[in-house]
């Protein structure tokens, strides 16, 4: 469990109510991975939804080549491992701690469950993956494209 606090820093989480920001925080914990540590690895399940709250994790897209290319960096407050909300659970990327990097996980299948008896929060939710998905997608376009 972690403070309702630091969920409330982010916005992400922002506009929940302080009851949402428990019930969210009692199935939510820290980690911390090491500069150099791969996160998750493309094709993984993905198990926790991310919030990072410091460092940064680049996402790397595995080409045909069986190059990795980097397509994004991601900082405090940035989400990780959406998959863990969209079926079927699968990460689509390679995440890599290139700093020291604290996240709050939150449990996937437990924050699933608590959208479907929340359809409000499952929306907000939901709204935020597709607008980070629509980011991470612009981000991704500009990375390949300036690669020769």
């Amino acid at each position: 469990m972690i403070s309702p606090e630091t969920l409330r820093r982010y916005p992400h989480f922002a506009d929940m109510s302080e009851d949402v920001l428990k019930s969210l925080a009692m199935i939510a914990s820290e980690q911390t991975f090491p500069a150099g540590q791969q996160l998750f690895y493309e094709g993984d399940t993905a198990k926790n939804l991310h919030v990072i709250l410091s460092g940064e994790v680049d996402i790397r897209y595995l080409m045909g080549s069986g190059e990795a290319r980097t397509v994004d960096t991601l900082i405090a407050g940035d989400l990780l491992c959406w998959s863990a909300l969209v079926e079927p659970y699968k990460t689509t990327a390679i995440g890599t701690a290139t700093k020291d990097t604290r996240v709050v996980s939150l449990d996937g299948a437990k924050l699933r469950e608590f959208c479907k008896a929340h359809p409000e929060v499952g929306y907000a939710f939901m709204t935020q993956v597709a607008k980070l998905l629509a980011n991470r997608l612009d981000n991704a376009r500009v990375q390949l494209a300036a690669v020769d």
